[in-house]
């Protein structure tokens, strides 16, 4: 198969997934589409049997599945970066290895980016799946237009990292550049691969994706990945500002997110102390709405403030 014959290189990421890798395999290689695509996965070598299980889909699939063993643990960065210098398709389409394909999902975001060359980046709804792959519910969206890079950090924009299909570089040195930071986050690429395009949505279920299987997670703490990306993203965000008003929308979305981790890490870790941090390091950001000064006074009683929020959850069942 020549390069120039794939259009699509689906790139599986994955690391002990024993349990879930084949779910995710034998979603992708019944897809249907007008075009040939690859699959390639990296599994960053699992003490578990997914390397077993991967061999035995490319052993079933000589000509779609192409397997990546690394010989030590390089990481979740590292394993992206491996797995994307590898793919020679016009578009990558990344899946986790504990998330699924729907059928048609390669083929339609694959229509709607050629119907759209301006765009760089397309990512879709998906059901929510619990570990046993029990429905949950479904994150949804409703973007009806195609959002530039500052657009697209102002509305907060958010998408399962397995539901996105992006232009590829088809540069290795473009993932060498880039994925440096082992503490990466799937933002960062996006916003990259937004320098070069518009971003497009397709509001349609065409994935499942599994909560509470990753890294966003780490036990019961918020992972430090997640704690530190603030920071590391919006400071790197302001460097790069040209105009007083795209600072303004950077800070906003900085001390927005500050205030959502803050609100998460009370939730799941019940740390007055990280809790207080971030909620003052919110406003000395950019003070934006009244929600901040509900949460300042909630850092004299956090426990009072996180009874609120778990009797608006419980609510929102009945709504």
């Amino acid at each position: 198969m020549s390069t120039q014959e794939i259009k699509v290189s689906v790139c599986v990421v994955t690391y002990n997934q024993e349990q879930y890798i084949a779910e995710c395999l034998d979603s992708l290689v019944s897809q249907q589409t007008n075009f040939k695509f690859e699959i390639i996965v990296g599994d960053d070598c699992s003490t578990d049997n997914t390397k077993k299980i991967i061999q035995q889909y490319a052993d079933q699939n000589p000509n779609l599945v192409i397997p990546l063993f690394h010989e030590k643990n390089i990481g979740a960065v590292g394993n992206i970066k491996q797995v994307y210098k590898k793919a020679r398709g016009k578009y990558i389409a990344h899946i986790d290895g504990d998330d699924m394909a729907l059928p048609n999902k390669l083929q339609k975001q694959f229509d709607l980016l050629e119907a759209n060359p301006d765009c760089t980046i397309c990512a879709h709804d998906v059901d929510l799946i619990d570990a046993k792959s029990k429905y949950i519910n479904t994150k949804y969206k409703k973007i009806e237009k195609k959002l530039d890079r500052l657009s697209f950090i102002k509305h907060g924009i958010s998408f399962c990292h397995s539901s996105k299909m992006f232009v590829n570089p088809l540069n290795e040195y473009f993932w060498d550049n880039l994925l440096i930071d082992k503490e990466m986050i799937d933002y960062e690429i996006h916003l990259e691969s937004l320098r070069f395009g518009k971003f497009i949505y397709l509001n349609e279920v065409l994935g499942k994706y599994r909560i509470l299987t990753g890294i966003s997670v780490n036990g019961s703490k918020i992972s430090n990945v997640l704690l530190t990306a603030p920071n590391r993203i919006f400071n790197n965000l302001l460097k790069d500002c040209e105009t007083i008003k795209e600072c303004n929308i950077i800070k906003k979305r900085y001390a927005m997110s500050l205030l959502r981790l803050s609100l998460q890490v009370l939730i799941l870790e019940n740390d007055s102390e990280k809790f207080k941090k971030l909620v003052y390091q919110s406003v000395s950001v950019k003070f934006y709405s009244f929600n901040q000064i509900l949460f300042l006074l909630g850092t004299i009683k956090p426990n009072f403030l996180l009874k609120i929020f778990k009797l608006r959850q419980f609510l929102q069942h009945f709504e």
